[in-house]
């Protein structure tokens, strides 16, 4: 499992916030925390569901979801992607597998790196 913390932009209807995330290759999914939801907008659930973390018995609540682009090393990711919304989440985001696999995003040296430039979606 690998992990390094970059600033990154969140993008939603005409608003770009800036925001702390951490590309994290242990999770398989993307989320962003209440605080940031907030400022973009999202939509609750009634009832949050647990995701479990890795610390044995321990879970996450999440509140519900929002569809954003992000903006990653200057880059704007071509696609539309929806985040499941955390509550007291310890950074701004979480960038996960389902997202760095996506467009070839990868860690080398604490660095984020794409495997192509601009970064694109591919259908295989």
């Amino acid at each position: 499992m690998v992990k390094v913390e970059k600033r990154i932009k969140v993008h939603k209807n005409g608003k770009a916030v800036e925001a702390l995330a951490l590309f994290d290759t242990g999770s398989r999914r993307s989320y962003i925390g209440k605080e940031l939801a907030e400022k973009v907008g999202y939509e609750p659930y009634k009832e949050p569901k647990k995701v479990p973390l890795a610390v044995k018995g321990k879970f996450a609540n999440v509140i519900g979801r929002t569809a954003v682009f992000l903006e990653i090393e200057g880059y704007v990711l071509p696609e539309e992607e929806t985040v499941g919304v955390i509550k007291d989440l310890a950074v701004d985001a979480i960038i996960g597998l389902n997202i760095m696999e996506s467009y070839g995003i990868y860690i080398e040296n604490n660095e984020i790196k794409f495997k192509h430039i601009p970064p694109t979606s591919m259908i295989i």
